[in-house]
């Protein structure tokens, strides 16, 4: 990657790692059937991208070792494979070069490169010692009508999978079967939490129980806010408005919550009225927050979109928001994030309704929609395929629309500005045109 710039580097990272783990998985004790080299690769990109989106049925298509891959794939794209790279960095003493720390920087979402090293090391630690403790708790959920052993790798899996927000499920569907149990949904449901807050999130609140930390700042306070705001409305409008489905308490809750980004489900989305699909792509397009596990423009870009708005509305020229103004610069990355978002979807919408015309005529333009907002937003909830059980829509895609949704899952996850920034050189205009007005 030399020559590159940490942005482009960063993004090419993704398809590195998806061509390798696609190989991999194409290996003849990675799966128990014939699957084509495409699948193999869709999975792995789906995986780095903690998406979830499947071409076949994770549950039956690969085997013990090939779910152990994928576990892997989900761990390095979930905490991100330069986060995982600082740890090796920190292993063998060496600070790495300021290229790779601005790399590392642009991954975890940190604002700086001062103590990068320690705050990885510090991210992987509290990752696995929550993995393992969700661990021990789904097991002893799973262990109702599983043995001890299959049970156990049923519970690692999906604890890995939920925190890293990756949707993939060692179950054909999901987690349908537990819809009503409180230990499965409170515990996968926290670690969809845990991992879409942020690991800047993480450390503040570390040292906040510690005394470390006087107050959360301007940030922490927006994503709690913006998080709770999404939940808490989310699971009244299911839980009161979807009209096509009787709601339990856990599954209204679920739903308000997996869409951003986690993509398990326990209730089938192609039995959801269009109002709930809309309100399920919604959430999927904000997602989670900065420098996480989730994808989506994120919490603090929907927050500060809404927020420049109602001051604008209001006459203000400044964003106040908790007693503070929201710099200049913030707002401008708000906007880029959020239009880049905006039309990169529709554009892959314009392109994809060329090449899968018979797709949407047989399912439907809202469920087209939602597979390709399930896909930047890297979520891998799915209304399913008409053809084949147990999987995606995007498997009834044709070869093209499967390597555009796979480019999309990963535009989604490295980020929209990173993916605008790997594109185009940056250029310091020496001088400055006359303003005039125009009509708007």
């Amino acid at each position: 990657m030399r020559g590159l710039s940490p942005v482009a580097a960063l993004f090419l990272g993704y398809f590195v790692l998806s061509f390798v783990g696609g190989m991999i998985l194409y290996l003849p004790p990675m799966h128990t059937g014939e699957i084509t080299l495409l699948d193999a690769l869709f999975t792995a990109t789906s995986s780095i991208c903690v998406t979830g989106l499947i071409v076949v049925d994770t549950a039956k298509a690969w085997t013990p070792v090939g779910k152990a891959v994928l576990a892997l794939l989900i761990q390095i794209g979930g905490l991100g494979y330069m986060t995982l790279g600082a740890i090796l960095l920190v292993a063998v003493g060496s600070k790495g070069s300021l290229k790779a720390r601005q790399m590392m920087a642009m991954s975890m979402g940190a604002s700086g490169l001062e103590g990068i090293l320690l705050l990885a090391r510090k991210v992987v630690l509290i990752a696995v010692l929550i993995e393992i403790l969700a661990t021990f708790i789904l097991w002893i959920a799973f262990l109702k009508g599983h043995d001890p052993l299959t049970a156990l790798g049923h519970a690692l899996f999906h604890s890995i999978s939920a925190l890293n927000n990756a949707g993939f499920s060692t179950f054909s569907n999901s987690l349908v079967d537990y819809a009503t149990d409180p230990i499965v949904n409170l515990t996968v449901i926290t670690l969809i939490v845990v991992g879409g807050i942020g690991f800047k999130v993480w450390r503040d609140v570390w040292n906040r129980i510690r005394s470390r930390l006087k107050r959360y700042d301007l940030h922490d306070r927006l994503v709690f806010s913006s998080t709770l705001i999404l939940i808490v409305g989310g699971f009244l409008a299911f839980f009161l408005l979807e009209p096509t489905t009787e709601w339990n308490f856990w599954q209204a809750l679920f739903a308000a919550i997996t869409p951003r980004t986690a993509g398990f489900n326990t209730v089938d989305y192609a039995h959801l009225s269009p109002f709930g699909k809309l309100l399920t792509v919604g959430l999927m397009f904000v997602g989670g927050s900065p420098g996480g596990t989730a994808g989506g423009i994120k919490t603090v870009t929907a927050a500060v979109v809404f927020l420049w708005l109602i001051n604008t509305l209001q006459g203000r020229e400044d964003v106040f928001v908790f007693k503070r103004t929201l710099p200049r610069n913030v707002i401008v990355k708000a906007f880029q994030t959020f239009i880049l978002a905006t039309s990169a979807f529709w554009l892959w919408m314009i392109v994809l309704s060329l090449s899968e015309g018979e797709v949407i005529r047989s399912t439907g333009f809202l469920n087209f929609m939602f597979e390709i907002m399930s896909a930047f937003g890297t979520v891998g909830l799915s209304t399913g395929s008409l053809s084949k059980a147990n999987v995606s829509l995007v498997a009834d895609f044709s070869t093209f629309g499967k390597v555009m949704i796979m480019l999309a899952m990963i535009i989604g996850r490295a980020g929209y500005l990173v993916f605008a920034a790997s594109l185009i050189r940056a250029v310091r205009s020496p001088f400055k045109y006359a303003q005039e007005e125009v009509l708007v």
